[in-house]
């Protein structure tokens, strides 16, 4: 049995432990903030040992590490996957990075991985987002080669690592501006001890942001240093700048890790539309309604209409697809050979695809459960809100955007080749990319007002291109089921039907019939496709079946009721002469 598939066999138990299955009996008894926070906790530890996994396969990449990103444990309670994302592969993977030159870290990095220490990775402040490498929290370099680290005003303090005392012994790795004998030289990571698991060290002073709606609460913080010493070792790296790279280039060798996480970020991300389309399959095929001019005097399932089918069919298709996509970006982004630019180009474009087609595709889901849809029971909505925060982290999808359509345009590196230049969504790509390719004929330079106008609105619709592109060969390449293949390409299409129109010549008509033909060779497939992706223990939404729904209602709060008729009060005179009505309760 392969490590990877052992792993599996042990989430899968774990998934059965009262842990995992909802500690209240029921999703009819929601839990407060602070219960779900402390739950979220206590399962990121139980997963981080049953998943025990290596600073070797971490810094290597390895096809374990990949697959640990892919259990679908994670989306029982997405903030875990958060949790643990930012332990494994943001603190613990970046300390992994200077491990060979010291060896001295090794403890803790062990302890991050069994999740005995609680790790934080600050790197954006309040007034400096994806602009962080204008970060303004300083590490000035003291005569005795200490450090002091100081937070100079409120925008400059780090926004938004759940640094709050959270049961668990907390480090971060806090990047700020390194000042040594006066001199800027640059960013660098310092390690910090945050708390003791109760309370925050001298100088932490850590703020509770509160209000993030829908979501799985993450104690997200606003963390500020007051002059907070720090002893030689705190430094990760060297004093000096990188005689070898411009201060841009070392800045994001720093975060190479954030890059990675884009990558595995889909993941889950993925898995949720899997498990969102797996119920709106099965509540499509249960939920009755009358039958009308298609069955006169019977009782219909919704999915008998089109309406219904086509986007749960579509959805299933890309969940599919996607899966296919995340394996050949995390092989394609592993290869050593291809430079930094070119695997960072691959993750966003895997995130920019991952995050737009999954958050669309949930959303329609949820719409077409009805008003079922509306609740974070059925589990759909959850994901939903979910995906607002995974969009931002570890890069916004649009600004990433922006970055890499511009660097491709000026010819800076290249991203794969297509495998099949015939191919409709490579013409796609192309085209795009011509139309843009002539607009920036016109213009001076990149950085111009033109350019402002002209060509970024185009980028993250370029950067959409080549994932469908790229999407679509690594499902051929999956040798996935052709009917599945089919469907993503038709639907596919119809994404940006105007160009397909104005520049092919195809009209909106056959492209409908396109994706007509598609969906009618898949909808024999509809519930095989729903069990196919071996979703169903991950699944607790009650709509999914009778007996899931009829556990539900039974534990739903009642609220208090008259013993007898309602109509019978008594009529209480109070002090002051005027009449109460009293219930007899």
């Amino acid at each position: 049995m392969s490590v990877s598939a052992s792993a599996k066999l042990k989430t899968q138990e774990l998934l059965q432990t009262e842990l995992f299955q909802h500690p209240k009996a029921s999703l009819a008894t929601p839990v407060s903030q602070e219960e779900q926070w402390a739950l979220t906790v206590q399962r990121s530890v139980a997963l981080a040992k049953t998943f025990a996994p290596k600073i070797s396969s971490i810094q290597d990449l390895t096809e374990e590490f990949w697959d640990l990103n892919m259990d679908e444990i994670l989306c029982i309670d997405p903030a875990v996957c958060t949790l643990l994302n930012i332990q494994f592969n943001l603190v613990a993977g970046t300390l992994g990075i200077f491990l060979p030159e010291r060896p001295d870290l090794e403890p803790l990095v062990e302890k991050l991985l069994r999740f005995d220490i609680f790790g934080h990775f600050c790197l954006t402040e309040v007034e400096h987002g994806l602009d962080a490498l204008n970060l303004e929290t300083t590490a000035t370099r003291l005569p005795n080669g200490e450090f002091e680290l100081h937070t100079p005003h409120a925008g400059a303090a780090k926004y938004m690592p759940p640094t709050a005392p959270s049961g668990i012994p907390s480090v971060g790795i806090v990047f700020a501006r390194l000042i040594s004998d006066g001199e800027d030289c640059g960013i660098r990571g310092f390690l910090v001890d945050i708390s003791d698991g109760r309370l925050t060290y001298p100088g932490v002073t850590v703020r509770l942001v509160h209000g993030r709606g829908g979501a799985k609460p993450v104690k997200h913080c606003i963390t500020s240093f007051s002059r907070v010493r720090l002893p030689k070792k705190a430094l990760l790296g060297q004093l000096q700048p990188s005689a070898e790279l411009d201060t841009r280039k070392q800045f994001l060798h720093t975060l190479w890790r954030v890059a990675v996480g884009a990558v595995t970020f889909a993941g889950p991300v993925i898995n949720s539309l899997a498990l969102s389309s797996h119920i709106a399959a099965k509540y499509s095929q249960r939920r009755l309604v009358a039958g009308g001019a298609i069955a006169p005097d019977q009782k219909i399932p919704i999915v008998s209409f089109r309406t219904q089918y086509r986007p749960v069919l579509i959805a299933l298709a890309q969940s599919f697809v996607l899966r296919a996509y995340y394996r050949w970006t995390a092989k394609q982004f592993s290869d050593e050979t291809k430079s930094f630019e070119q695997r960072h180009a691959l993750a966003t474009i895997l995130k920019a695809l991952v995050q737009r087609m999954v958050y669309d595709s949930n959303l329609v889901l949820s719409e077409r459960c009805g008003a079922q849809g509306l609740f974070g029971y059925n589990q759909i909505v959850g994901f939903i809100e979910e995906m607002r925060g995974v969009c931002i982290a570890e890069g916004d999808v649009l600004v990433l955007s922006l970055r890499l359509i511009s660097e491709l345009l000026i010819g800076r590196y290249e991203v794969p080749a297509a495998q099949d230049t015939s191919g409709i969504l490579y013409k796609h790509e192309r085209g795009l990319f011509d139309e843009a390719a002539s607009v920036l004929s016109g213009i001076s330079h990149h950085r111009t007002d033109a350019f402002n106008r002209l060509i970024l609105p185009r980028c993250e619709k370029l950067t959409l291109s080549i994932g469908y592109r790229m999407a679509y060969e690594a499902a051929v390449e999956a040798r996935l089921d052709p009917r599945i293949i089919d469907l993503f390409r038709a639907s596919s299409v119809r994404w940006d039907e105007g160009w397909y129109t104005e520049t092919m010549g195809v009209s909106r008509e056959t492209m409908f019939l396109d994706e007509d033909q598609a969906l009618n060779e898949a909808l024999p497939f509809l519930d095989k496709w729903a069990d196919d992706l071996e979703v169903a223990e991950y699944v607790h939404a009650p709509i999914t079946s009778a007996e899931r729904w009829s556990d539900f209602f039974g534990k739903l709060e009642v609220c208090p009721s008259y013993v007898s008729s309602p109509s019978q009060f008594d009529n209480i005179v109070s002090k002051n002469g005027s009449k109460q009505l009293q219930a007899r309760l």
